[in-house]
């Protein structure tokens, strides 16, 4: 997916709240987003979203020297979603799909995000996300695709989501191999190994990382993780930054996502905050550039 005009302000806001949460001098805020207007002017928009974020985090590094802004935040939201696992659950527990249900429950949880511009409540999100129509929903591929595929990988996307994953990754791991799939480095509250393994998803799948970068951009992958990418018979792909950069790659692709980007919104055809489970080959193709 390529980047559009909505993306500047965007990214430039982005860089505002990570700086904001490292430092309250203004000094630095102001050089920090000096510095990302300078690189943003001259961005060419054919690039992905993801790929100009990590060129925008890449300043809030180096200008603050914080590695991971986010990382309070981060391991809140673990703890906070660690807490409602066992009602997470029960929900399955007592639906008639239980598949179904956990996919929901996934998709409700990542609305856990500091890189969208929200405000957001998980409960009321889990209610709305069990009780409403998808925008989107290819479900009924998904259970086929579930059904043939040995070997899948699981793209995360949030920390904190970790916990939503686990709950679909339970219902799923005793019919695949089943390979998770988080950042290299921390970038905004993206999960990385760290989070899995506080979430137990090291019980259940190998874990595995992408790149430094939000979403998931192949050729800043190590060859390794490529590898595995390309010969998963199916591929789980949580979130908007796995959908802006991985819309327009091969493969048999589900993407799973709370569409809270109005860009997103957008491209995918649905309105602000609908749930999404959209199969690859459904995915309109981006051929023009900007």
């Amino acid at each position: 997916m390529k980047s559009k005009l909505e993306c500047i302000p965007c990214l430039l806001k982005q860089s505002l709240n990570a700086t904001r949460m490292v430092t309250d001098d203004p000094v630095v805020q102001e050089k920090v987003l000096k510095s990302v207007m300078r690189v943003l002017l001259d961005m060419p928009l054919n690039r992905s979203p993801p790929s100009i974020a990590h060129a925008v985090y890449s300043i809030v590094h180096d200008i603050t020297g914080c590695d991971d802004p986010y990382r309070a935040l981060k391991a809140e939201y673990n703890g906070v979603a660690m807490e409602m696992y066992p009602c997470l659950k029960g929900i399955v527990d007592e639906s008639e799909d239980r598949l179904f249900t956990a996919i929901k429950l996934a998709i409700a949880g990542n609305i856990i995000d500091f890189g969208a511009h929200i405000q957001f409540n998980v409960r009321k999100t889990i209610k709305d996300t069990l009780t409403r129509e998808f925008a989107i929903n290819d479900y009924p591929e998904f259970v086929e695709s579930l059904e043939k595929s040995e070997n899948i990988l699981y793209l995360a996307d949030n920390a904190g989501e970790v916990v939503f994953d686990r709950i679909l990754i339970e219902e799923i791991n005793d019919r695949a191999n089943i390979i998770y799939a988080v950042k290299k480095k921390p970038i905004i509250n993206d999960a990385t190994t760290d989070d899995a393994i506080f979430c137990g998803i090291d019980s259940l799948a190998e874990i595995i990382t992408t790149a430094d970068t939000p979403g998931t951009i192949l050729e800043r992958c190590d060859p390794a993780f490529v590898a595995t990418y390309r010969s998963a018979d199916m591929i789980i792909s949580k979130g908007q930054g796995n959908y802006e950069s991985l819309s327009e790659e091969a493969g048999n692709i589900f993407f799973m996502l709370l569409a809270k980007c109005p860009v997103i919104a957008a491209d995918l055809g649905v309105e602000i905050r609908s749930a999404v489970l959209k199969h690859k080959s459904s995915v309109k193709r981006e051929d023009s550039t900007i």
